[in-house]
């Protein structure tokens, strides 16, 4: 009965802010009646035996003729919050023409505009809007702001010089609209697939951080190699650590060190996570991460910044590796 009463309200609270939602409420919600207020003045009323003052005209305010208030009043005015195009992806600039953003090459494994006609052409299936290609780009259907159903002109602009790609989207027939409700709705379909990409692109790599990274030992210059970038292999390392008995006391992303205290672990809990038993002293020590581009290094000193010996860090390669490939231990 409980959850019934629940669900009922919950409906009426969705039914309630549909009604009053500020992105399609453009009037205000009060009356306008002032708009036929009158001012009404009076003589100013002397008592007998005073004189009338003097009174200086210097501030009077002239009544308004025909046509001389500019601007809107009352109903005409469009109280709705602006709509902004925002660059919800990293890396990403909204144009000086407010009808569209530049994308910046971030991946070298696929060009900037073929992945961005993917992404528009996922946008649109998972919007389920009617669409079609051209040589001069994109149209689709879709509701940018309330109800009413509008047709949008999508284009790609590479701009070699920059690295970058603008995505541009406009509403077909827009000139018989009002010019803030063409922005409205075009910067409403640009954040809408901004958002899109976005979480696209955050699926694509939280995938990517849970794929196995492969880890060596680089014995002549005393350093661990990963075959990943910098990010990656930190993500992985600082996840992986306390599962393996270190205890993280200090930790510097972006100086690239990790402060540790191992503890061990007992026999039974290295046969429970499957790997090898890591048998070294139980001692702080500093785990540093550099970065190679591509790759990335690790390497172990104690706690006054001497380097492990090499049998230490064999150790740590051997337990190590086999972790980094172990998606089934990344939380």
């Amino acid at each position: 009965m409980n959850s019934k009463k629940m669900i009922m309200g919950l409906l009426a609270m969705s039914v309630l802010a549909g009604c009053s939602n500020p992105e399609t409420r453009a009037q205000a919600n009060r009356g306008f009646d002032y708009e036929d207020a009158k001012l009404r003045t009076t003589p100013l009323l002397i008592p007998a035996g005073l004189e009338t003052p003097d009174f200086n005209s210097e501030y009077v305010i002239p009544a308004p003729t025909e046509g001389s208030i500019g601007g809107v009043t009352g109903k005409a005015v469009d109280v709705r919050p602006p709509t902004q195009v925002l660059p919800l992806v990293r890396g990403t600039e909204a144009m000086d023409s407010g009808s569209g953003l530049w994308f910046y090459q971030q991946r070298l494994d696929q060009p900037l505009e073929q992945e961005l006609s993917q992404a528009l052409t996922a946008f649109f299936e998972g919007q389920k809007a009617e669409f079609s290609q051209s040589a001069q780009g994109w149209r689709s259907d879709g509701r940018a702001i309330g109800s009413e159903q509008q047709q949008f002109s999508w284009q790609l602009v590479p701009d070699a010089v920059r690295r970058a790609v603008a995505v541009q989207v406009s509403v077909e027939g827009g000139e018989t609209q009002l010019t803030q409700d063409r922005q409205r709705a075009e910067a409403a379909m640009l954040n809408a697939f901004s958002l899109s990409y976005q979480r696209e692109l955050t699926k694509q790599q939280n995938l990517l951080d849970r794929s196995p990274i492969t880890l060596t030992l680089d014995q002549v210059e005393g350093r661990l190699l990963t075959d990943e970038g910098y990010d990656r292999s930190w993500k992985r390392l600082v996840t992986l650590l306390p599962q393996l008995g270190f205890e993280l006391t200090n930790r510097q992303q972006a100086l690239g060190y990790a402060d540790v205290e191992f503890d061990g672990l007992s026999k039974g809990k290295w046969h429970d996570l499957g790997l090898p038993a890591l048998d070294i002293p139980e001692q702080e020590y500093r785990i540093q991460l550099g970065d190679l581009g591509e790759q990335s290094s690790i390497t172990l000193s104690d706690k006054n910044k001497v380097p492990v010996s090499a049998e230490i860090l064999s150790q740590l390669a051997r337990t190590l590796g086999d972790a980094f490939q172990r998606t089934d231990l990344i939380r």
